[in-house]
C-alpha cells in the first residue's frame, strides 16, 4: 500500500505543479474528474475510495510543491467534509475543481464558498 501511495503522490507531484490556476484551465486526470454529484452519492463505493484518494494526494502534492505544511494536523474526514460542502453547491462541478478550491483556501488564496 505505501509503495502506491508514494507512486501516486510522486506522479501528482510532477503532473500537477502548483500554479495559481483552476481546474478549467489545467487537464486533471483520473478519479479528479469524478463529478461532485456523482462523489456525493457514492460515499459507501469504491469509486468514493479512489477519488478520496485523489483529493489526498493533490493535497499533498500542494502540500509539497509550497513547502506549506497545509495538511498538518488535518483529518481526512474534516477534508472530505469540505469537498462535501462544495459539493453540495455545486454539484455540476468536478472534485478536482472541489480540490482546487480546499487547496487555495488552505494556502490562503481565496476564501471558500
Amino acid at each position: 500500500m505505501k509503495p502506491l501511495l508514494l507512486s501516486t503522490l510522486l506522479l501528482t507531484s510532477v503532473l500537477l505543479p502548483l500554479a495559481p490556476v483552476s481546474a478549467d484551465t489545467v487537464r486533471m486526470m483520473g478519479a479528479g474528474n469524478v463529478s461532485c454529484k456523482e462523489w456525493s452519492q457514492s460515499r459507501i463505493s469504491m469509486e468514493y475510495f479512489s477519488a478520496g484518494n485523489w483529493i489526498l494526494g493533490f493535497l499533498s502534492s500542494t502540500a509539497w510543491n509550497s513547502g506549506d505544511d497545509i495538511l498538518d494536523g488535518k483529518k481526512a474526514d474534516i477534508l472530505f467534509n469540505a469537498i462535501d460542502e462544495f459539493c453540495t453547491k455545486k454539484p455540476e462541478q468536478t472534485i478536482a475543481e472541489a480540490a482546487v478550491e480546499l487547496a487555495n483556501h488552505m494556502l490562503d488564496k481565496t476564501s471558500p464558498e
